[in-house]
């Protein structure tokens, strides 16, 4: 048993995928080159905790959605969007998708921004910008949990696991909280990891009862 496709194609995938290399791969470069340029930009569209909770500049609940801080956070994250987010966009359509991807990545910056505001105020906390795609990707892996819960996927905890999707991401994401508490100066904002989590979580389940299904027979 499976479901009726609401769109042919995982278009919307793709062009994140490509719209966050046109930005990110330029960026790596100033990085290595121009470092003071590379960190004026991210302080200017990072998300910064104390102007989100502030609801100060909010374009950067967005902009930071497509800034990464190197290659390797740039591939990882692609390549799980690569994974998850095309059967995703098919079965959900493109409009609740993107739905599903940047609502995710915005309460990822407000779970990172009040997580720190309530367990560990520090101003060097709450003034250093978070940057990546992860919260979103994190919500649309939660949707795949939801969706696609028996499908046996592979995991990597610091060696590779296979299990069926809802288990795996659900131990990611209760190894993401766990994070959060014991290694907040961790350059990972890992609550946020978990607040894009928890929203796409939500969102699947609003919308799976609507979602059609098809029956094959042997």
């Amino acid at each position: 048993m499976g479901y009726i496709a609401r769109t042919p194609n995982a278009n919307a995938t793709w062009t994140i995928i490509g719209v966050n290399a046109l930005i990110g791969l330029p960026l790596i470069l100033l990085k290595y080159n121009y470092p003071v340029a590379f960190m004026h930009v991210i302080s200017e569209f990072g998300a910064i905790p104390i102007l989100t909770i502030n609801w100060i500049e909010p374009y950067r609940l967005i902009t930071s959605m497509f800034l990464h801080s190197g290659f390797i956070h740039l591939v990882l994250n692609m390549f799980a969007l690569f994974i998850f987010g095309p059967d995703i966009e098919m079965v959900l359509g493109k409009i609740r998708y993107l739905l599903l991807y940047f609502l995710s990545g915005i309460v990822a910056d407000f779970a990172h921004a009040y997580f720190i505001y309530f367990f560990f105020p520090y101003k060097r906390l709450l003034i250093t910008p978070a940057i990546g795609a992860s919260g979103a990707i994190y919500g649309v892996m939660a949707a795949f949990a939801v969706i696609f819960p028996y499908r046996r996927i592979m995991i990597f905890m610091g060696f590779p696991i296979v299990a069926p999707a809802l288990l795996a991401i659900t131990l990611m994401a209760i190894l993401q909280t766990v994070y959060a508490f014991f290694d907040p100066f961790s350059q990972v904002a890992y609550a946020a990891h978990v607040g894009g989590f928890v929203a796409g979580l939500l969102m699947a389940f609003m919308f799976k009862p609507s979602l059609k299904r098809i029956h094959y027979y042997i």
